[in-house]
C-alpha cells in the first residue's frame, strides 16, 4: 500500500539538489531502522505527544532561537509526530521552508491537518531520507529511541549544507520520587532499554565524538519543572498506551494513582526534567 501526502501550500523546495516534489508517495511499512516506535500513532499517542510538546515548548523553543541559523532556507524536524514540534521549529526559527518527517501514516495526516505545514513520510534514520543541503535539522526526544544514535547523527549530518546545524534536544536526566519514580524505574527506563535505546541519552550525545564533518558549536543542559499535573497525564497515558500495545503488563495500581495525581486530589513533588541541548554546524 502506498500513501501520498503533500508538502504545505506555497514550499519552495526547487533550491535543494535532489529536489523533493511536491507529492511524495512511499510505502507504508518502512524498513527496519525505524519499524516500530515505542509509543505507537494511536490518537491516544498523538494527544501524548501534543501534551508532552506544550510541556517543553518554552524550554525548546530558546534553544531553537539560541542555536538555529538565521532564517533557514529549508527546516526538517526529524520524528515530527503529530506537528507540534514542526510548528515550534516553523514558529521560531522563520524557516521559509520548515518539514516534519515521520514515518508514521497517521501522523503525517494529523500534523497536515492541524499546522498546514508540509510532511514527508519517511524512516528518519533511514538510508533515503528525500533531502539535501537542509539547512536545520532538528529532533527532540528521538535520539533516546534509537539503537545506533551515532550512525543516525552521521547520517543526518549529511543532509545538511554547508553552515547548516544539526540541534538535537533529549533527556540528560530525571529526578522524581513516589510514584513518579515507580513509573520510570518499572515502565519508561525498562521498556527503552528492552527495545535497544536509552532514555537518559543525554550524557552519552555529550561524551561522543563530534560526527563526521559536523563542528559542535552548542552544549548546554536546560532544566524545567513542568507543571506536576501534566506530568502526571502524560505518565498515565504513557502507562495506557504501553499497556494496549502489550509493551508492559497491566499496572492498575500505578495508572489509578498516577490519575489521581493529573487530577489534582494527590499532592507529591514536581518531576526535574534536565534536558541535554547539543548543536553541530556542518563545515566547509
Amino acid at each position: 500500500m502506498e500513501v501520498e501526502l503533500h508538502l504545505g501550500e506555497g514550499a519552495q523546495v526547487s533550491h535543494l539538489s535532489m529536489v523533493v516534489p511536491l507529492a511524495v508517495s512511499v510505502p507504508r511499512s518502512l524498513g527496519p531502522a525505524m519499524s516500530r516506535y515505542t509509543y505507537g500513532d494511536t490518537d491516544l499517542a498523538g494527544d501524548r505527544l501534543e501534551l508532552v510538546a506544550r510541556m517543553f515548548a518554552g524550554m525548546s523553543g530558546a534553544f531553537l532561537r539560541a542555536a538555529s541559523p538565521q532564517r533557514p532556507g529549508l527546516a526538517l524536524d526529524l520524528g515530527s509526530g503529530p506537528g507540534a514540534t514542526t510548528a515550534l521549529v516553523r514558529a521560531t526559527t522563520a524557516a521559509a521552508t520548515t518539514v516534519g518527517v515521520d514515518r508514521s501514516v497517521a501522523f503525517a495526516r494529523r500534523a497536515r491537518s492541524s499546522t498546514g505545514l508540509g510532511f514527508v513520510v519517511a524512516d528518519v534514520v533511514g538510508a533515503d531520507l528525500p533531502f539535501a543541503n537542509a539547512d536545520l535539522l532538528y529532533a527532540r526526544l528521538l535520539v533516546a529511541h534509537l539503537d545506533d544514535p551515532a550512525a543516525a547523527l552521521e547520517r543526518w549530518g549529511g543532509v545538511l549544507a554547508p553552515g547548516g546545524r544539526l540541534l538535537v534536544d533529549d533527556l540528560e536526566s530525571i529526578d522524581a520520587d513516589g510514584v513518579f519514580r515507580t513509573y520510570l524505574d518499572e515502565v519508561a527506563l525498562a521498556v527503552v532499554r528492552a527495545q535497544g535505546g536509552s532514555l537518559l541519552v543525554g550524557p552519552l550525545l555529550h561524551a561522543a565524538a563530534d560526527p563526521p564533518g559536523l563542528v559542535r558549536v552548542h552544549d548546554a543542559v536546560a532544566p524545567i519543572e513542568p507543571p506536576v499535573a501534566d506530568t502526571a497525564r502524560v505518565f498515565e497515558m504513557n502507562l495506557r498506551v504501553l499497556t494496549e500495545r502489550g509493551e508492559v503488563a497491566r499496572q492498575p495500581a500505578l495508572g489509578a494513582a498516577l490519575g489521581t495525581i493529573a487530577r489534582g486530589e494527590r499532592a507529591t513533588a514536581p518531576v526535574r526534567w534536565r534536558f541535554r541541548q547539543i548543536g553541530w554546524q556542518r563545515s566547509g
